[in-house]
């Protein structure tokens, strides 16, 4: 049975053996991550939250309705943050990264669209109003 997306949804995690690959070097993989590229890694995913959270925000303050343009912003603030990893990182964010936090943040943004659209709706739509 599956979990109410409000469940399924509330905080994204970032599991470094899943989400996160080594960089070759010198033909050889360096398999461990340190506490200050561990640290970095949940900064940049901190931020894409943050940067996601701070967009929907805006949109609801602003009583707008829902467009399907909001999906693509949130998948093109993942990929921004996923290519923000310093050049020098012997790390780099894979698929499973991108997938699995765009998959959390349009889990957590469809509530909040829903909620915007038929806000919107209830304020601008003649047949609502005259009921």
């Amino acid at each position: 049975m599956l979990l109410p997306l409000s469940k399924r949804c509330k905080e994204f995690s970032v599991d470094l053996e899943k989400h996160v690959a080594m960089k070759k070097k010198y033909l050889i993989f360096d398999r461990s991550i340190n506490d200050a590229d561990s640290s970095t890694i949940r900064r940049i995913t901190e931020n894409i939250i943050g940067c996601v959270k701070a967009n929907i925000d805006k949109k609801e303050k602003e009583k707008r309705d829902y467009s399907q343009s909001f999906i693509h912003e949130i998948l093109k603030e993942v990929r921004k943050g996923m290519k923000s990893v310093p050049d020098s990182a012997n790390y780099r964010f894979n698929k499973d990264y991108a997938i699995d936090l765009s998959l959390h943040l349009c889990g957590m943004a469809a509530e909040r669209f829903k909620a915007m659209h038929s806000a919107f709706r209830k304020a601008n739509d003649p047949a609502v109003y005259l009921e």
